[in-house]
């Protein structure tokens, strides 16, 4: 797509240039019937450098539009995936049931606990595709709500507690004397995304670690894992929709934890970056610029 762009710009320095030779020669003082002939000969240059540059522009719009349609397809395609498993799970159960098929208090129970996990992805699933249409149109106003990296980090430790409890990990904090530093509270499911990630793909007896530090810059929130990390080839697709690199990634979660995390920084005015080497762990940073 960006082949086309020194093509539209020559178009268009072709147009400013042709236009600038008769404006110059006017104010020179130069005869009208001169100026005539010479805008004659400056007119099939222009028309040329507009053709070229219309062109170029036109090209570029097809190329992004087909962008943004395949962009369309591959995420229907993804949700259609992510979809069809919990239903066709529950489905399956229901029938069972309904056909008698089992009828044991112990089948029952477990049926019961795969239904209710099933639900429950789907529901994660909806509140995601939810809010990544909420963020989609423009980026999040500025709010006039305001809470402490304190709060923030205090409420998605608090959620994401008991999950890591389960697993076996530790969840540590530092938060270096900034605790009291105002932030968004829409950086509170920044982290909770970014942690349950971290606790996804950390193994029993694990560490995840969150860290916060102010400086000149702004605030920087870092959570970092001593998991199974991610190959390089990885970092750039890790925060597109529904992205999960490779069998061993998938399972739990909505597959877009990542993306809404990114969308609400970006959102912000900030950045995410991403750090990881394959049995390494993975480092995820926000930067958030103060804004006065």
């Amino acid at each position: 797509m960006r082949r086309w762009r020194p093509l539209a710009l020559a178009g268009a320095a072709g147009v400013l240039a042709g236009t600038a030779t008769v404006g110059s020669a006017a104010l020179a003082g130069m005869p009208g019937k001169e100026i005539l002939h010479l805008t004659l000969l400056v007119l099939p240059a222009l028309a040329v450098a507009l053709a070229v540059g219309g062109l170029a522009w036109k090209r570029e719009t097809v190329a992004r539009d087909r962008e943004v349609e395949r962009q369309r397809q591959d995420l229907i395609t993804a949700i259609s995936h992510d979809l069809r498993t919990p239903l066709a799970s529950l489905r399956a159960m229901a029938e069972a049931i309904d056909d008698g098929v089992v009828g044991d208090p112990a089948t029952m129970r477990r049926y019961a606990g795969e239904m209710r996990r099933s639900t429950s992805s789907l529901g994660t699933l909806v509140d995601d595709l939810f809010e990544l249409v909420q963020l989609e149109p423009e980026a999040i106003e500025v709010e006039s709500r305001r809470a402490t990296v304190g709060e923030v980090v205090a409420s998605a430790l608090a959620v994401c507690g008991p999950h890591a409890q389960r697993k076996g990990l530790r969840l540590e904090s530092q938060l270096d004397g900034v605790g009291a530093v105002r932030c968004s509270p829409h950086l509170c499911r920044v982290l909770q995304n970014l942690i349950q990630n971290a606790i996804r793909h950390t193994p029993a007896d694990g560490t995840v670690r969150v860290e916060a530090q102010h400086d000149r810059a702004g605030l920087r929130l870092v959570v970092s894992d001593n998991g199974e990390g991610m190959p390089a080839d990885s970092l750039d697709r890790v925060f597109d929709p529904f992205w999960r690199g490779d069998a061993a990634r998938g399972g739990e979660g909505s597959g877009l934890g990542l993306t809404l995390s990114a969308r609400i920084v970006e959102s912000l005015g900030g950045q995410i970056r991403v750090e990881s080497a394959p049995a390494h762990g993975s480092r995820f940073a926000v930067l958030m610029p103060d804004h006065g």
